[in-house]
């Protein structure tokens, strides 16, 4: 029987004894039940989630090396320093924690089938087999296709990883720099504390966004290798999950949201994101705000200019930057307010575009669209780049 059997089958039984015991008008609690225990038991479930179980075996054991080299502590304690160091009740019981967790429990409750998912049918499939196509249309089928070994997969499985994290990357920008979309990140860089659980710290509608950008450039690199390779291939698997995915939680994947300092270093801090690079991207001190944004390879910053890499442990300072109070206080509030300031963001890029396009076409309109005397002041002029929210 495989690890994850023995869960699943205990939760089976606890469903189906509830729907025995339970009158007709209570059988909405089976299905309540079923979803609440497959998301305790995740890390064994769902090996290719947020939390596999192997991943937080080795964050543990990875931040037990921390506590152990830490000179900052002091010395000894031994298992009695380090559950404090490890779980420290100021970060674990803070109000930021507990909006982590309940956000986290929601999405998985509400849209963990997928209900808001709009854009399913933008896979990596759909754009590889649409470049395939235009490849064989424009310069005629391979009579010889290459042939897969245990390198060119290896490498396959590399390269999609580093395509699919050049998405996440474009769209983790693209989500700093563009205020409607801002508007609903910010939701996950509101947690002034930071642990795992701040990884599902996510507002509901970034999911079917992200998704097209990963695959889009997904796509666009196995559209060409499938055209020069043919046939089918399979990714290598470790724990169940694909061979980079399996590297990078043993590496620490889940100390990326934690207040446990793990830094590779300055050479390989420029190929791989380290969990101390990606707190440094959680902070809203200004020269941290803006840099690494990729999830995986930090070669992605380093290419485009927002690589940070620390000299020594930084003292960082979490949440965002020009709010002097927490936006996200609740579950509702982190799920409505984005939305909101979204659609106000929004509005207001609208109307000052129309604007500035009003003005474009009668040179003597003003922003709000009245007459200006030729020789007033620019009411436009700084306004290229308006201050928007801190980050």
């Amino acid at each position: 029987m495989a690890i994850e059997d023995i869960p699943r089958e205990a939760i089976q039984a606890v469903a189906a004894l509830l729907q025995q015991t339970l009158p007709d008008s209570l059988l909405w609690l089976t299905a309540f039940a079923r979803r609440t225990l497959e998301y305790v038991f995740a890390p064994i479930l769902d090996h290719g989630g947020r939390y596999p179980w192997f991943g937080l075996v080795a964050a543990l054991g990875i931040a037990a090396c921390a506590f152990l080299f830490d000179r900052t502590r002091p010395k000894g304690g031994g298992i009695r320093g380090f559950l404090p160091f490890c779980f420290p009740p100021a970060i674990w019981r803070s109000q930021s924690a507990w909006v982590d967790l309940k956000v986290g429990f929601f999405n998985y409750f509400l849209f963990g089938g997928g209900a808001l998912n709009v854009t399913w049918r933008f896979t990596t499939a759909l754009f590889a087999s649409w470049i395939t196509v235009m490849l064989t249309a424009g310069f005629g089928p391979i009579a010889h296709h290459a042939s897969w070994g245990p390198v060119s997969i290896v490498l396959f499985a590399l390269a999609i990883s580093m395509a699919s994290d050049f998405g996440y990357f474009l769209f983790h920008w693209l989500a700093h720099v563009f205020p409607p979309l801002w508007a609903i990140h910010k939701l996950h860089h509101s947690a002034e504390v930071m642990t795992p659980l701040t990884a599902a710290r996510v507002h509901a509608l970034e999911h079917p966004i992200t998704g097209p950008f990963m695959a889009l450039t997904t796509g666009v690199l196995v559209g060409p290798l499938l055209y020069l390779y043919g046939g089918e291939t399979t990714v290598p698997t470790i724990f169940g999950l694909d061979m980079a995915g399996a590297m990078f939680f043993l590496l620490g994947h889940n100390l990326h949201h934690s207040h446990v300092w793990v830094y590779f270093g300055p050479i390989i801090g420029r190929v791989i994101v380290s969990p101390a690079q990606h707190q440094i991207h959680h902070s809203c001190l200004p020269r941290h705000l803006d840099k690494n944004f990729a999830e995986h390879w930090a070669f992605w910053d380093t290419i485009f200019g927002t690589l940070y890499l620390p000299q020594g442990r930084e003292t960082l300072t979490l949440g965002l930057a020009g709010y002097s109070e927490q936006p996200h206080t609740g579950v509702l509030a982190a799920n409505i307010r984005p939305v909101v300031d979204s659609v106000i963001t929004s509005v207001r890029m609208v109307r000052r575009g129309m604007a500035w396009l009003r003005r474009w076409r009668e040179p003597d309109a003003g922003l709000d669209g009245s007459l200006i005397a030729p020789n007033a002041p620019d009411p436009g002029q700084g306004f290229a780049h308006p201050p928007g929210p801190g980050r």
